[in-house]
């Protein structure tokens, strides 16, 4: 009888096991990127097909550059709120002198960029919010991980409360948008359902992270991918999953800062709501506050569903054409197509200040110092991407 060594495979082949697994993960992630990119360009090409487009143009005119350009404050607005909130997530229990305010709006401005801009940006942008974090903000890598996941937890609670503003406001509007729609009447108990999804995704996130017993789990897990290449990458980062879930613990002892930036991050929502009444009604649409908010808050579900799209590009655009019409606004489908050129062309600008402030930030500031906490770690290894 022979009696064999081993029954594993040896270590090269593990190794050559994980690369092909990398590689089929990118072409993966490639190819859907690239379907974002076809879905877009479908959807706005259905949205804007049917327009009268010299109405269009004759809509766009009447308003005024002046008028346009202030159609940008909001989203400033909404801007100062999500900085204010990460500052306060971020600072809370900072080794060390705190960044100031600016490093983080020039952050916010710059992701947020990267998030509207490329296919599924979200998980782009917090890559990016990990990486200046540390150089603009000095916040240590362990804390910055911490914080991440924190943030999106409130992001959630904040977007479920917002789901709850609207829906106190606007259920008899979703109710007589349901049939044209969905050609059946519910869509109001649709949106409920997700507003408790929401509610329960945050509060579950936030209650696994500030046990502080996440980064350990995640640790252990990791401990035993094959390779040994791997495994001591691992092992020799076994200080920051330990100071990650210090961080994550003592930020949930931080309840007054948690709160504010929760507070922040409905603002935030509210903000963009704002947003789109303004620019209805600069195109002199009659529509109240209670109707936008009715179907902003679907269409904000909508494009965190299409997250391979490029800020919802062509998704949330038909969708907007589409409640105009479901709501009986005259001339729906050329108001509808005004509405989104303007609002892209906003979002153009916001863009192209945040990709200016991210490359001329990198020259005008200095890095931060960090704190003393040891150790980097990705914010893939623990934080769900957005």
């Amino acid at each position: 009888m022979t009696v064999l060594a081993s029954d594993k495979p040896p270590s090269g082949a593990n190794e050559r096991s994980g690369a092909g697994a990398r590689e089929r993960s990118r072409a993966g992630a490639v190819a859907l990127k690239w379907l974002g990119v076809a879905v877009a360009a479908a959807a706005m090409w259905s949205t804007l097909r049917g327009a009268d487009f010299p109405g269009v143009a004759a809509l766009i005119a009447s308003v005024g550059a002046p008028m346009m350009a202030l159609a940008l404050l909001p989203n400033l607005v909404a801007r100062l709120f999500q900085a204010e909130a990460s500052r306060r997530i971020f600072d809370a229990g900072a080794p060390g002198r705190p960044a100031p305010f600016t490093r983080y709006l020039s952050l916010t401005l710059a992701t947020e960029a990267l998030n509207m801009s490329v296919p599924a940006g979200a998980a782009l942008s917090e890559s990016v919010t990990f990486y200046l974090l540390q150089r603009w903000c000095g916040v240590p890598g362990p804390q910055g991980v911490a914080g991440i996941a924190a943030r999106r937890s409130l992001i959630l609670l904040a977007n479920a409360v917002y789901v709850a503003i609207a829906l106190a406001l606007g259920f008899g509007h979703l109710e007589r948008a349901s049939i044209p729609l969905l050609g059946a009447p519910g869509l109001p108990w649709l949106v409920v359902l997700s507003g408790l999804g929401l509610l329960a995704a945050a509060l579950a996130l936030a209650g696994a992270l500030f046990s502080g017993t996440v980064a350990s789990r995640v640790f252990a897990q990791l401990r035993r991918l094959p390779g040994r290449r791997v495994r001591g990458y691992v092992e020799a980062r076994a200080a920051a999953f330990a100071a990650t879930d210090r961080h994550a613990a003592a930020l949930g002892e931080r309840r007054g800062a948690l709160a504010a930036a929760a507070l922040l991050l409905v603002g935030m929502w509210l903000a963009e709501g704002l947003e789109t009444l303004f620019i209805l009604r600069l195109l002199g649409v009659d529509v109240s506050l209670a109707e936008v908010l009715s179907f902003e808050v679907v269409l904000a579900l909508l494009r965190a569903a299409a997250f391979m799209v490029p800020a919802g590009l062509g998704v949330q655009d038909a969708g907007y054409v589409a409640f105009l019409g479901a709501l009986g606004v005259p001339g729906a489908m050329t108001v509808g197509a005004a509405f989104v050129l303007v609002k892209r062309a906003k979002e153009i600008v916001w863009i192209a200040l945040g990709l200016l402030v991210f490359f001329g930030g990198r020259a005008v500031f200095r890095p931060a110092p960090e704190g003393p906490e040891p150790g980097r770690l990705s914010p893939r290894a623990s934080v769900p991407s957005r």
